[in-house]
């Protein structure tokens, strides 16, 4: 399951409407907390989509705050030009990351590099 969280319905709608045209099963979060709530569920996710800039906790709180329930989670940021250089600053360079817009094939193309490296992990 892919957790899907940003503030904006559209867009939370959108790309969960493309992660199911993919194939992936998915949940929603309107904010970080609802996020952090989601992955102490019984069905916690393998992967997070991630918006950078929400108000309250922003992206890359919510990134932290993730990592300190599960280091292993793969999260993939999703955020407007203008932010850009302010997630990279806050996430690093390494920090994977979606340019809205994005297009279906950038969104597949990313995921499936996520969680083979997640499988990976997993296995060694």
């Amino acid at each position: 399951m892919i957790l899907v969280v940003d503030d904006d319905p559209l867009v939370r709608a959108t790309i969960v409407g493309a992660l199911h045209e993919l194939g992936y099963q998915t949940g929603e979060a309107a904010d970080g907390e609802a996020a952090l709530a989601a992955l102490r569920a019984a069905e916690p996710p393998s992967l997070v989509i991630l918006d950078y800039v929400m108000p309250g906790m922003d992206g890359a709180e919510v990134a932290r705050q993730i990592a300190a329930i599960d280091p292993d989670l793969p999260i993939v940021f999703s955020t407007g030009h203008a932010a850009l250089r302010a997630l990279r600053s806050a996430a690093g360079e390494e920090a994977a990351v979606l340019e809205k817009p994005f297009t279906l094939d950038e969104l597949d193309d990313l995921l499936r590099e996520r969680l083979v490296e997640r499988r990976r992990g997993r296995a060694a």
